[in-house]
């Protein structure tokens, strides 16, 4: 019978007996070697019962297999494959080291970062309430960045703009070519438009989580809502003196404008700081309008 050859991994190993064909009509044959599984030595990972015994081999070190035979047409056809995988899997390699900085601004530039990689946030008292403005004047909405743009805009009077590269703000794979934000970036974003806007005069109202206050005096700074999975949630922000309260809610019709005087009642759901504003978060509110 002509020579038959084994996969590369298997070189090493003693062909036992005659090669034989399977049910599909492919060539096989049994080879004897140094147990793949411990490399050998018949040990491998403990457990109480039987110790370190390889369970490949029985702790012989010594295994048996039925492996792929090939013809030397097959063989040399299959070393070539190899071969061509292998320089391609390097070539993709060095392409991913020479060109990482080109594909990391392409990345930069698909998430909507500019030409110089930094992405321009807006911030201001009540970017909702000038949203249309923004996506007239081509700003993207992010969850992380809120509205944003690649590049200088003119903004309307009260609003500004927040410059921040793409390396502070996410963590680029070179293998994957993506990127991903850093699991602080919120907190990125906040303490840069923190310092940006100054000291806040606001603090934290008196209390705990799943206290009930009650009968609060307070001005509606803003009203913004979101559509989401379980329909439309509403945002309500109040302010009295120093206290900001915050209110996520699914009621939308309350009847309210900013700048509306309100009778304010809640549960305290938790404190939470945001671009340097410390903000008391209320739930199971209610709110009652004050004629002034």
């Amino acid at each position: 019978m002509n020579k038959i050859y084994v996969a590369p991994s298997y070189e090493n190993f003693k062909i036992i007996g005659e090669p034989f064909k399977n049910e599909k009509g492919r060539l096989y044959v049994k080879v004897k070697g140094a147990c793949p599984r411990c490399g050998g030595s018949g040990n491998y990972s403990y457990n109480p019962k039987d110790g370190t015994r390889c369970f490949g081999c029985n702790g012989t070190g010594i295994a048996v297999q039925k492996v792929r035979a090939y013809t030397e047409k097959e063989y040399t056809r299959m070393k070539a494959a190899n071969e061509h995988a292998r320089a391609k899997k390097e070539a993709k390699a060095r392409d991913l080291v020479e060109n990482a900085a080109k594909y990391k601004h392409e990345v930069a530039l698909k998430l909507g970062f500019g030409e110089d990689e930094r992405a321009y946030l807006v911030y201001g008292d009540d970017t909702f309430a000038i949203k249309d403005k923004l996506k007239e004047l081509g700003a993207r909405f992010d969850p992380t960045l809120k509205w944003f743009f690649s590049k200088e805009v003119e903004l309307p009077e009260g609003y500004k703009l927040c410059a921040m590269s793409f390396d502070e703000l996410y963590n680029y794979n070179p293998q994957s070519k993506w990127a991903e934000f850093k699991e602080d970036a919120k907190a990125i974003v906040s303490r840069r438009i923190a310092e940006l806007k100054g000291p806040s005069t606001s603090v934290y109202y008196p209390g705990v989580e799943k206290e009930r206050v009650h009968n609060i005096t307070a001005k509606v700074k803003s009203i913004h809502g979101f559509e989401g999975m379980y329909g439309y949630t509403s945002v309500y922000t109040f302010t009295s003196g120093d206290y900001v309260f915050v209110w996520i809610t699914s009621k939308c019709n309350m009847n309210l404008v900013v700048g509306d005087t309100v009778d304010l009642t809640g549960t305290i759901k938790k404190f939470d700081e945001y671009m340097g504003v410390a903000q008391t978060y209320l739930t199971r509110c209610l709110v009652k309008k004050v004629e002034e």
